[in-house]
């Protein structure tokens, strides 16, 4: 007995002891320094407003996961025993008092209930910068500003702070600290726009370094006869519901209805229904949303699209959680958005401060999109545009094919024998350009006064037979031009900096730079084709006459899902001609895209006048795996839409269902077999994934036989 009363003592004082010991208060965010492309313009000031989302841990994940699996396998019994939003809630959704207790410590901090959005597994809040700084324990905010965008957030500048009592429910908030913007779909689009005349011929001539193709311009017509969509095939269904998914960016509607009198669209048979603010007055771009919003209603036609808008500062998760919201939940989800895997944490300091890492980012992201095709939803998204290396975020540590010099013409030189420059600051940042001129390391170098002039110094002073001269494109990207290799180039150094001909280094970072959430095993990823005028369907690249080089790629963080693990397997045994060496990738990691549809060319409506929604309007040609993400999701939402009118449930989660059919029944899928994913938007990497026969990482499965799909889903 006396034993026991000791012990009981004992466990008691070390109870005591951890609690004294326990802080009162917890850091949940901060920015030491926002990353090198934003600036701190000025302190916020009380009355500035900021909206943040309070992330609660969720339960039974494990189950969650493998319900998810099961209802999305045709395999299984429970194949499309979709949930419903309660249903699924109820499953990783805290206990209620948990949620409660979040809510009165906002309440108890003077956050109003009108300011307060509660939901099953996160609590939402709009308040002024005065009551945050009150709530996260006296820190202080500021309103920065992005040199890419010019777009402002409210941000932290000190760290924030949280009740332990709080914080052990707390996964993390979004909206405090972090720092995402996926401008490239903006930029490819403004790069698109300035480099092509207005045109609604049937081709266009594209002449590259590495051939001269002629492709037709693509509409809706078109799409409908190369996918062999049937004449007049329409949705019927009014339960029948597909979306679009925007971010900072927003639609024409009178561009909407001038594509419509152009190509023979019916203005009645497009609805959309409109959530988030129209941002177009404000300076936001419409080109992504014009295309998106074009072409899910014209392939998708007849059928009610939802268009959400996301406000700065938002991504993928912040889309993930609202999209929950609509009741009822859209049936396919189309996202002409991805950005670079390793920057998805989106905090300051790679979330180091918040201790988490970029994977706890995407896991928490990943749940949703469970939580969304467990409840029979199709999330579309687009591979990105910048091939298997990457651009945006990138490295740049892909060696660059001097055979392939200025894939987009233009330049002064149509050769060159040493493509890229080393330029290493005092301080060891390194920067590898051109490739890498989107990567933190040239940014910083460039945004630089001193790094900027000694990059001016080394080319102005570079003379004799090895000298390194820079060059132009016609969409004005730079290029580096020598006669010699680049071992030969004289070395430069001036105020402790280094520029030397670039060799590859793997401690420069990685050659490959998967996309997410493109990358996510819950999501289709769409990659991009050209059709030819004599209908042959090629990988698009840069190198073959596109504006954008298809994007695809192995994840670094995401595991290989079980429906796709025969057909890698398949591909990396293959021995296509110019499969890199599995040294350069994680092939244990996602496989993207899964499949593909034409992305070059597509004839789309805008206005004049960018700043306004109103016309005059035009047509132009534009392109992109934004292209093709919104027109496949259109297909998808038909075969729903002849589902649903037989009585049967839609498709959901679509990645079993496509592996499956491209094993049993390959005539649903046309192969492509030609071109590779090498090149990014404007240079071109000696390494890549090459089209083959089959599955492969530049085209997926294939490109959709829109007929024998519906055919083979109806006789499952």
């Amino acid at each position: 007995m006396t034993i026991k009363i000791l012990l009981l003592f004992l466990l008691l004082g070390i109870t005591l002891i951890a609690s004294a010991l326990r802080p009162e208060n917890v850091m949940i965010a901060t920015v030491d320094s926002p990353p090198t492309h934003f600036i701190n313009i000025r302190p916020a000031v009380n009355s500035d407003y900021i909206h943040f989302k309070i992330l609660l841990k969720q339960q039974n994940l494990d189950k969650l996961e493998n319900l998810f699996w099961e209802v999305s396998n045709p395999k299984s019994h429970l194949y499309q025993n979709f949930l419903n939003k309660q249903q699924t809630d109820d499953i990783v959704a805290p206990s209620v008092e948990i949620v409660l207790s979040v809510a009165q410590w906002l309440i108890d901090h003077g956050i109003k209930k009108s300011e307060i959005d509660i939901n099953s597994d996160y609590v939402a809040v709009s308040t002024n910068v005065g009551k945050a700084s009150q709530l996260f324990g006296g820190s202080h905010f500021a309103l920065y500003q992005s040199r890419r965008t010019e777009k402002t957030r409210i941000r932290l500048e000190s760290p924030a702070f949280i009740p332990f009592a709080i914080h052990q429910h707390v996964d993390f908030i979004v909206g405090l600290a972090d720092f995402i913007e996926d401008n490239k779909m903006t930029d490819s689009m403004k790069r698109m726009r300035t480099s092509v005349s207005d045109s609604t011929s049937s081709s266009i001539s594209s002449s590259s370094s590495g051939s001269s193709t002629e492709s037709v311009m693509v509409s809706p017509a078109l799409l409908q006869k190369f996918y062999n969509i049937p004449a007049g095939t329409i949705g019927t269904n009014p339960k029948n519901l597909q979306s679009i998914a925007a971010f900072n960016d927003y639609y024409s509607a009178d561009a909407l209805s001038y594509f419509d009198e152009q190509f023979g669209i019916e203005n009645s048979t497009v609805r959309i229904i409109q959530e988030g603010q129209d941002c177009i007055n404000g300076g936001c771009d419409q080109m992504e949303s014009n295309l998106d919003s074009q072409y899910l209603t014209s392939i998708g036609n007849n059928i009610t699209t939802l268009f959400l808008s996301e406000p700065v500062g938002a991504w993928t998760l912040d889309w993930a959680l609202d999209i929950q919201k609509q009741n009822p939940l859209p049936l396919v989800c189309s996202m002409s958005y991805s950005y670079a895997e390793n920057q998805q944490c989106v905090f300051a300091s790679d979330c180091a401060t918040l201790g988490i890492s970029s994977a706890t980012y995407l896991a928490r992201t990943n749940v949703e999109f469970q939580k969304i095709g467990i409840q029979g939803s199709s999330i579309l998204v687009a591979s990105g545009d910048d091939g298997s290396s990457s651009f945006y975020a990138a490295s740049g540590n892909c060696p660059m094919d001097n055979t392939k010099y200025c894939p987009l013409g233009g330049c002064g030189y149509s050769s060159t024998n040493c493509s890229e420059i080393i330029i290493t600051s005092p301080n060891n940042t390194v920067c590898i350009f051109p490739m890498g001129l989107e990567s933190s390391g040239c940014i910083s170098i460039m945004n630089s006064d001193q790094g900027y002039a000694i990059f001016q110094e080394f080319f102005q002073t570079q003379n004799g037979t090895c000298a390194a001269i820079l060059d132009s494109d016609q969409l004005q990207m730079p290029h580096v031009f020598s006669q010699c290799q680049c071992s030969q180039i004289t070395p430069f150094q001036s105020q402790g900096y280094t520029v030397t001909g670039y060799s590859y280094q793997a401690s420069n970072g990685p050659v490959f730079s998967p996309d997410f959430p493109s990358s996510s095993p819950y999501v289709t990823s769409v990659g991009a084709t050209q059709i030819l005028v004599d209908n042959q369907e090629i990988v698009a690249s840069c190198d073959t006459g596109a504006i954008v080089t298809s994007g695809g790629g192995f994840s670094n963080t995401q595991p290989q899902p079980y429906y796709q693990a025969a057909a890698v397997q398949q591909y990396l045994n293959s021995g296509a001609q110019g499969l890199p060496s599995t040294t350069l990738f994680n092939a244990s990691g996602r496989a993207y895209p899964d499949i593909t549809l034409v992305g070059h060319a597509y004839q789309i409506a805008y206005t004049l006048n960018s700043t306004s929604e109103f016309c005059p309007c035009a047509i132009a040609h534009v392109d992109g795996t934004s292209c093709s993400t919104p027109a496949l999701s259109g297909m998808i939402s038909l075969i729903n839409d002849k589902l649903l009118n037989l009585g049967k449930k839609q498709l959901g989660f679509l990645n079993p269902l496509l592996y499956q059919a491209a094993a049993e029944s390959p005539n649903v899928f046309n192969d492509i077999t030609i071109g590779n994913n090498n090149c990014n938007l404007a240079y071109c990497c000696i390494y890549g994934y090459p089209a083959t026969k089959g599955f492969d990482l530049a085209s997926g499965i294939g490109s959709l036989n829109f007929a024998e799909f519906e055919s083979y889903v109806l006789h499952m």
